[in-house]
């Protein structure tokens, strides 16, 4: 790696907050500059490298960006970056799958839980001066429901690791990128989406977003689902179609269905997914507990520094 000019340091603009430990470790190795600076707008002229979380970085970004040698995912999908763009630059892209899978797992398991037990709808029912009554009083545990995954890597497995040992779900996954000798112990395998489908009452999303996922799961796959099923989506947003997920909550068919990501994010307000009884969402926090933003920021400095070869 070519050093800066003269006694200079390498300049890495982080384009929004990570944590300060990530920060200061990067700071006594390079010249940093923030997001809460003015100059990390005219990172294209000066960056040798940047940190994004959910800022895109086009191809036209990286065309401008002449001195950028790499790019630092804060997070596992590179879906906001041109990778192909950056890659015909010869500008690296480092990411850090897997180093938040814990904080990640814990939201998707919050949400089963939230929504087993319909805990949204009893709160606005108190919030309006009447309880729910009869049939929608009672909920689900959820060892009743059977559980499926698509998407066995960091996060899919840190889910049924939690589902199995902690409530004793039954859990099935599928995910045809694994060789059958390196499939987890415990978890069942589907040979196919629709098999998964037909069998899960609480299905788990956990891929990424690219050609083979999105709209992976549309109104026909959707229909598929047991009667009363739940979803939770903590993968990608443009991984489910938003309006056959409204569409099939409104039908009663889904039990209930809850989001941490969108096809647009933030999501407009009035988004009709967002206006229907059995939703529950979050904007985009999966990874965002004290212990995951900390080893994520510093996984992401510590990869940035080893490209360019500061360490």
């Amino acid at each position: 790696m070519t050093k800066p000019d003269g006694a200079g340091r390498f300049t890495v603009h982080v384009l929004e907050p990570i944590h300060e430990e990530a920060i200061e470790c990067l700071r006594a190795k390079v010249q940093v500059v923030t997001w809460e600076e003015k100059d990390v707008e005219h990172w294209h002229d000066r960056a040798d490298a940047i940190i994004v979380r959910s800022h895109p970085v086009s191809a036209a970004d990286i065309a401008k960006a002449s001195k950028l040698k790499v790019i630092g995912k804060h997070g596992a999908g590179t879906d906001t970056i041109d990778v192909e763009a950056a890659r015909r630059k010869g500008v690296e892209v480092v990411s850090t799958p897997g180093v938040n899978a814990a904080s990640v797992a814990d939201l998707a398991l919050a949400m089963a839980l939230s929504l087993s037990r319909n805990l949204m709808g009893h709160t606005l029912a108190l919030q309006r001066g009447t309880p729910l009554t009869g049939p929608q009083r009672v909920g689900w545990e959820v060892s009743e429901l059977p559980a499926g995954i698509i998407g066995l890597g960091a996060i899919g497995r840190a889910v049924a690791k939690r589902l199995e040992g902690g409530f004793g779900v039954s859990v099935t996954a599928y995910d045809p990128g694994i060789p059958e000798d390196a499939w987890p112990e415990g978890i069942g395998r589907a040979s196919s989406l629709d098999e998964l489908l037909a069998s899960s009452r609480l299905l788990f999303l956990h891929v990424g977003l690219n050609d083979a996922t999105r709209g992976m799961i549309g109104s026909e796959e959707l229909a598929a689902l047991p009667e009363g099923a739940f979803l939770i989506n903590c993968a990608r947003g443009g991984v489910v179609s938003e309006s056959a997920l409204a569409e099939a909550l409104a039908s009663g068919h889904l039990g209930g269905a809850a989001s941490d990501v969108f096809e647009q994010e933030p999501p407009s307000p009035d988004l009709p997914l967002l206006q229907q009884s059995g939703f529950i969402a979050t904007p985009h926090i999966g990874g965002s507990t004290r212990e995951g933003l900390r080893r994520t920021g510093l996984e992401v400095a510590s990869k940035v520094m080893a490209v360019l070869d500061v360490e």
